[in-house]
């Protein structure tokens, strides 16, 4: 299979109403059509995809659909020699200029990661600087998550966690970590299920009370969408 084309993060969760899962958005020019769906005498309109996500895609084309039409859309791979259909549901109209609208549509199935792949969509390992812009999304302060944060050997605390991305997570410690410290967090959701260890460094620790300090780290390795997701 040729080499996938690099697709970049846009900076905006995909989320959609009722539904509190977070996906992150990839940036792409896909060719695609669309028409009502149920309609086979419709005629079929041609559009872009200009960012897709497990949970929805934004449609670039030179007309409006109503919000929650229910579309049609034949979508081709990153290669475009293959296509696949899938329903999906508008959710914001928006112009972009004269004869041209953007369409934010959610999809009636959740994609899976096989699917990111089909249409050439990965995450690739990030540089630093993109480590740093990774949108953080802020945990529920009613319902924090907690982090076990093992500084040393023998040197286990309990954090709370303030806001967590797919490159780092912002902690409250009750101890300074020095800059450059590497760590290793076990993320227990508020539900209580705790996950697997995750190797993180230090990037910046500053006091906010006598027994607490703000802790901001990079993972080591990125999560992975449903990770971010299940904290959130």
């Amino acid at each position: 299979m040729p080499e996938s084309r690099q697709l970049a993060a846009d900076p905006s969760p995909t989320s959609f109403p009722g539904d509190r899962r977070v996906w992150v958005r990839y940036s792409c020019d896909l060719e695609s059509s669309c028409q009502p769906a149920g309609g086979a005498d419709e005629v079929s309109w041609s559009a872009r995809v200009r960012d897709i996500s497990r949970g929805g895609i934004k449609l670039n084309l030179n007309r409006p659909f109503e919000t929650g039409t229910l579309l049609r859309v034949e979508i081709s791979n990153g290669q475009g020699d293959q296509s696949r259909s899938l329903m999906v549901r508008v959710v914001h109209v928006s112009p972009q200029g004269p004869f041209s609208w953007s369409l934010g549509c959610s999809f009636d199935k959740e994609l899976t990661q096989q699917d990111l792949l089909f249409f050439q969509v990965k995450q690739k390992e990030p540089s630093e600087d993109e480590r740093r812009a990774w949108l953080r999304f802020a945990c529920d302060p009613d319902r924090p998550p907690r982090a076990s944060v093992l500084i040393n050997p023998g040197d286990k605390v309990t954090a709370k966690v303030l806001n967590i991305a797919a490159g780092g997570i912002g902690l409250v410690v009750p101890r300074h970590c020095e800059p450059g410290t590497s760590l290793r967090l076990e993320l227990i959701d508020p539900s209580g299920r705790t996950s697997r260890p995750i190797q993180a460094r230090v990037i910046h620790s500053s006091q906010k009370g006598p027994e607490e300090w703000i802790v901001g780290c990079a993972f080591v390795a990125p999560l992975s969408e449903e990770d971010v997701a299940a904290l959130v």
